[in-house]
């Protein structure tokens, strides 16, 4: 199984704003992050889970997980129908309390929940990664059939979650010389990924 987990610092975690209005909430992110971890040519990753937690206003944290096992095909990989999609899942998590949870559509599941939890839970299973431009090429790094790529957003992973992911065993990785748009990431790690199948 791989699994992404993207912390945005900014996105909103109630769903009062509208469509228009997904670059000024920066939901847009979170939606192009939930269609470059999941969605493929004429198909889904149903290897695949996205964990998208937010911790913007007005009701942190929340995280949203798209099973790509689980998901209807009749959920299109634009960021229009993925933010109808996120609408619906934090209208459904009002009044969750922490660390309760539940199924929104088929594969997606809302919880009350945080960013560092998630990865502790994921810690037990599953060989830890981070994004960082200092970390170890790709390329270079021996990866097991289960693994977890943590990333953040435009304002990166704060320093104390680093310090927290890193004693839990998470390495640093590297995609390549140049910074890239968070969203571009999961694609390069899947097509690295994709390659060592072959």
């Amino acid at each position: 199984m791989k699994e992404f987990i993207f912390l945005a610092l900014k996105a909103r975690t109630t769903a009062d704003f509208g469509i228009e209005e997904l670059a000024d909430t920066k939901m847009d992110q979170v939606c192009r992050m939930v269609s470059n971890c999941l969605w493929i040519s004429k198909n889904i990753r149903r290897d695949t889970v996205v964990h998208a937690a937010l911790t913007g206003p007005k009701d942190p944290p929340k995280l949203i997980t798209f099973h790509g096992l689980g998901l209807s095909q009749d959920i299109k990989a634009d960021e229009i129908s993925i933010a109808r999609v996120i609408f619906k899942a934090l209208r459904a998590g009002i009044g969750l309390k922490l660390n309760e949870g539940k199924e929104v559509v088929p594969g997606v599941i809302i919880s009350k929940k945080a960013f560092e939890t998630v990865a502790k839970e994921k810690s037990r299973t599953s060989q830890m990664f981070y994004l960082h431009p200092e970390g170890k090429d790709i390329r270079e790094v021996e990866m097991g059939e289960d693994v977890t790529i943590m990333l953040g957003d435009f304002i990166g992973l704060p320093r104390n979650t680093i310090k927290l992911i890193e004693r839990l065993g998470a390495q640093k990785l590297s995609l390549g010389p140049k910074m890239l748009f968070a969203s571009h990431c999961p694609i390069l790690v899947h097509n690295e990924l994709d390659r060592r199948e072959l």
